[in-house]
């Protein structure tokens, strides 16, 4: 059964100038809260557009998430990053990760100008980083890190990688990574490993992997919930534990049964995967609960 909204909302579409690109943004209120707080959400890795979609992979996660915050008083920032949805297009060889947190950076100026005195930043998946990197100059009222990384992006890849690969190839990408590492770029590429490691993204791994999520939190100005499902197949629960034990002022919350793309899942691993195409799933009640409580009784 498709969502159905329990309050009333506004929703209103802007375009955010930043760096000679349009970000395409969506800015959701609920109608009945004067002057409520705001939540910038940032989406994970990849292709990933305001909704927490793919082209080939639709599960509305994060326009659930919105609209049952905006049920609980809270105002939400939705945005489609450089070169995904509709915001502008941006040549891949001149991405780096710190390029999306001065576009976070925008957006967050940008509501402030429009009068939102209380910005909360929710980054799910890399966005968790991403959202670290801007809290290190930005001030915020909170962060949200929900399936967020303490490792290293180069040692998260390995371990995600080593399972999927033969030997022979794992060892490959283990060699491109550290080349990566240490600033390097690869020249040659096997065809299999393109899709991974070919030459224009290579700007952007080198410098999403100079970047130790553990040592960012460590440094974080305002209060931080940690949130982290125990059905997650890309990030382990360590993960969250290693970013919640770098800041005194952070809360974990592990939810048993929820997933990466924030769905409640009680079956094996293909009833896990099968969530991630499925529109129709409303996200984890519990992560809804603790998120508005998190905000809301600041």
């Amino acid at each position: 059964m498709a969502w159905v909204p329990l309050q009333a909302q506004e929703v209103d579409t802007v375009y955010v100038e930043t760096d000679s690109v349009r970000l395409h943004t969506v800015l959701t209120v609920p109608s009945e809260v004067d002057s409520p707080p705001l939540a910038v959400f940032i989406a994970g890795s990849g292709p990933t557009d305001l909704d927490g979609n793919q082209p080939s992979m639709t599960n509305n996660s994060l326009l659930y998430l919105s609209n049952e915050l905006v049920n609980n008083g809270i105002a939400t920032v939705r945005f489609d990053k450089r070169s995904i949805g509709k915001s502008s297009q941006f040549p891949e060889s001149e991405m780096t990760i710190d390029l999306f947190a001065r576009d976070v950076e925008s957006i967050i100026r940008h509501f402030r100008e429009r009068g939102f005195s209380e910005v909360y930043i929710i980054g799910h998946s890399e966005g968790s980083l991403i959202g670290l990197i801007v809290a290190q100059d930005t001030e915020i009222d909170g962060f949200v890190s929900i399936a967020g990384a303490g490792s290293p992006a180069d040692e998260i890849l390995k371990k995600q990688l080593q399972p999927q690969l033969p030997p022979m190839w794992y060892d490959q990408v283990v060699a491109m990574i550290d080349s990566l590492k240490n600033d390097m770029r690869v020249k040659k590429v096997t065809p299999s490993l393109q899709a991974l490691f070919r030459q224009p993204i290579q700007p952007y791994l080198i410098s999403w992997f100079d970047y130790v999520p553990v040592d960012l939190m460590a440094q974080l100005g305002c209060p931080a919930l940690i949130v982290q499902g125990g059905n997650d197949i890309q990030v382990d629960i360590s993960e969250a534990e290693k970013l919640a034990g770098a800041f005194n002022d952070a809360e974990l919350v592990v939810i048993d049964d929820m997933n990466h793309v924030l769905k409640s899942v009680d079956g094996d691993q293909n009833a896990n995967i099968a969530t991630y195409t499925n529109p129709d799933l409303p996200v984890h009640p519990e992560l809804v609960k603790e998120i508005s409580a998190f905000i809301n009784n600041r």
